[in-house]
C-alpha cells in the first residue's frame, strides 16, 4: 500500500514541489506525468526509503505530528522534496513501490491520471504570467468529497475518515478541534476515493469529484484546440485574491466547482467589475460558503444564498433553479432549447431559434443551475431577478428539467450571461465537458466564449 500528496498543490515552474509519502514497501520511486491530450512521461526519480506512517484526522495537516481519535501519538508523513518541472501544466506523480533490490513490487495504472491510491496531483503554475486565460481547478471542491480510503467515519467505533458529507459531531473529536476537512491529505482530484464514488456516472466511468471526470477532459481538449492557459487552483485564489486574476482577460472554471471562500468569490466580483471576464462551463457552482481555520484547513458553514448574497449575483445563475439529476430515475436525457440564436455564442453553429443541442449527450446534468423565470411568459424567455439574478443577464438557453421528473426551483437549466464591467458567461451545467467530445455546438459555443472573452 503507498499512498501520497503534494504538499504545495500549486508550486512554481522551477521551484520545489514536497510529495508526502506513506508506503509498507522498503523503497518507491516518482514516476511523474504532465496531463494534457494524454499523459506524457517527463521524468523518474531514484529509489527513495519508503516508510510507513498512519492516517490522520482528515482535518490534520498530515505533513505534521498529530493526536488521534483515541489520544494516540501520529508521526508526520515523510517529506520527499523535488523540483518542480520547468513547464507549467498539471501533473500527476505516480507512486511505484519496490522490493528493495531495485525491481518493482506494484505495476500501477500509467495510462490514467485516475486512482484510489498511488498517485498525487499538483499544478504547476508559470513564473511568471504567460497567457490571457486562466484555468482554476477546484482544489476545494476535491477535497470536500475525499474519503481517503472509502470507509465512511463511524461514530460508534470511531473508525474510517470524515469529508463534508459525513462530518462528525464537535464532541467527538479531540482537543476541540473543528471538524473540518484539510488539503494536506492523499486525495485532491486523484489518489483516494470520493465519498460518493458510488453515485456513478452511467455515460463515464471514471468517478465524479477527481480530476479526470471533468477538468481532465476539458484541460485535454484546450490542449489538442491548441489554447495556451495558465493554471492555478482555488487555493491560490483564496491566498492571492484579486491579485492573481490581474494579469489575465479570463477566468475559466469546468465541472462541479461548488466550494467557494469569501476571499475567492470577492476576488472575482472585483476581477469582473474592473472589466475582466469569467467563464463557468459547470454547475452548482459556489454553491457553499467556506471558511478557513488556518492555512489548510476549512469548513463549510452555510448556503452562499442563505448569507444574504447569493450566488446569481456574481455568476448568473444558481442550483436552486437547476437541481441534482439522479439519472437511474431519472434517464430521460436533457439538453438546452436554443433562444437569441443571433447571439455571438451562437456563431457557427448554425443553430436556430427553439432546436434542441445537447440531447445525444445527455448534457443537462448531473447538476445544473438556473435563473428564475416566468414559464408562462412563453420564450425567449427573461429571468425575474426574485433569486438574485442580475437584470442584464440573457437566457440563451433552457434546459427543462421538470418534463424528465427531476429539478428544483423553476426547474431549468439556463445557459447564458451577463456583463457589469466584464462579462460572466455561464453554460450551468456540471456535464458541459463531455458535449466537448461529441457535439460540435458544444464545442463552438466553447470556443466562441474563449475566443471573445480570453
Amino acid at each position: 500500500m503507498i499512498r501520497g500528496y503534494a504538499e504545495q498543490p500549486s508550486p512554481r515552474a522551477g521551484g520545489q514541489v514536497t510529495l508526502r509519502v506513506a508506503t509498507d514497501a522498503p523503497r518507491f520511486r516518482v514516476e511523474l506525468f504532465r496531463c494534457g491530450d494524454g499523459l506524457t512521461l517527463c521524468e523518474k526519480s531514484p529509489w527513495l526509503p519508503g516508510v510507513d506512517a498512519p492516517p490522520h484526522l482528515p482535518s490534520h495537516d498530515w505533513g505534521e505530528p498529530g493526536t488521534g481519535l483515541r489520544g494516540e501519538h501520529l508521526p508526520a508523513w515523510p517529506a520527499h522534496p523535488m523540483p518542480a518541472p520547468a513547464e507549467p501544466g498539471v501533473y500527476v506523480a505516480v507512486l511505484v513501490e519496490g522490493d528493495g533490490d531495485g525491481c518493482d513490487r506494484t505495476d500501477p495504472d500509467r495510462t490514467t491520471a485516475d486512482g484510489r491510491e498511488a498517485k498525487a496531483l499538483f499544478v504547476v503554475r508559470p513564473a511568471r504570467p504567460s497567457a490571457r486565460v486562466l484555468y482554476k481547478l477546484p482544489l476545494l471542491t476535491y477535497h470536500a468529497y475525499n474519503l481517503i480510503d472509502g470507509h465512511a467515519y463511524d461514530p460508534g467505533s470511531a473508525a474510517g475518515h470524515w469529508c463534508l458529507y459525513n462530518l462528525p459531531r464537535p464532541e467527538e473529536v479531540p482537543g476541540g478541534l473543528a471538524p473540518g476537512v484539510g488539503l494536506h491529505r492523499p486525495g485532491g482530484g486523484t489518489g483516494a476515493t470520493p465519498y460518493d464514488i458510488t453515485n456513478f456516472d452511467p455515460y463515464d466511468p471514471t468517478p465524479r469529484q477527481t480530476y479526470v471526470h471533468w477538468d481532465g477532459p476539458f484541460v485535454a481538449w484546450l490542449a489538442r484546440r491548441g489554447y495556451a492557459v495558465d493554471l492555478c487552483t482555488d487555493l491560490d485564489l483564496h491566498r492571492e485574491g484579486a491579485e492573481l486574476l490581474e494579469p489575465y482577460r479570463l477566468l475559466v472554471s469546468a465541472g462541479h466547482d461548488e466550494y467557494w471562500s469569501d476571499a475567492m468569490r470577492a476576488a472575482v466580483a472585483r476581477h469582473v467589475a474592473g472589466g475582466g471576464n469569467a467563464a463557468f462551463f459547470g454547475g452548482n457552482t459556489c454553491w457553499w460558503r467556506v471558511v478557513f481555520h488556518d492555512a489548510v484547513t476549512f469548513s463549510r458553514v452555510g448556503f452562499w444564498h442563505e448569507e444574504g448574497a447569493p450566488e446569481n449575483e456574481l455568476i448568473g445563475v444558481s442550483f436552486r433553479n437547476g437541481g441534482e439529476r439522479d439519472r437511474d430515475e431519472h434517464p430521460v436525457p436533457v439538453g438546452f432549447r436554443v433562444q437569441h440564436a443571433d447571439h455571438w455564442v451562437y456563431e457557427g453553429t448554425g443553430l436556430r431559434d427553439g432546436e434542441v443541442f445537447g440531447l445525444a449527450e445527455n448534457l443537462v446534468g448531473y447538476e445544473c443551475d438556473g435563473a428564475a423565470f416566468d414559464r408562462e411568459a412563453g420564450p425567449p424567455y427573461t429571468p425575474t431577478g426574485a433569486d438574485g439574478t442580475p437584470p442584464g443577464f440573457t437566457i440563451l438557453g433552457v434546459g427543462d428539467a421538470r418534463a424528465s421528473g427531476w429539478g428544483l426551483g423553476n426547474g431549468a437549466a439556463t445557459m447564458g450571461l451577463h456583463t457589469g464591467g466584464g462579462t460572466v458567461f455561464n453554460a450551468a451545467t456540471t456535464d458541459w465537458v463531455r458535449g466537448l467530445a461529441t457535439s460540435p455546438a458544444v464545442e463552438r459555443i466553447t470556443a466562441n466564449v474563449l475566443d471573445r472573452l480570453g
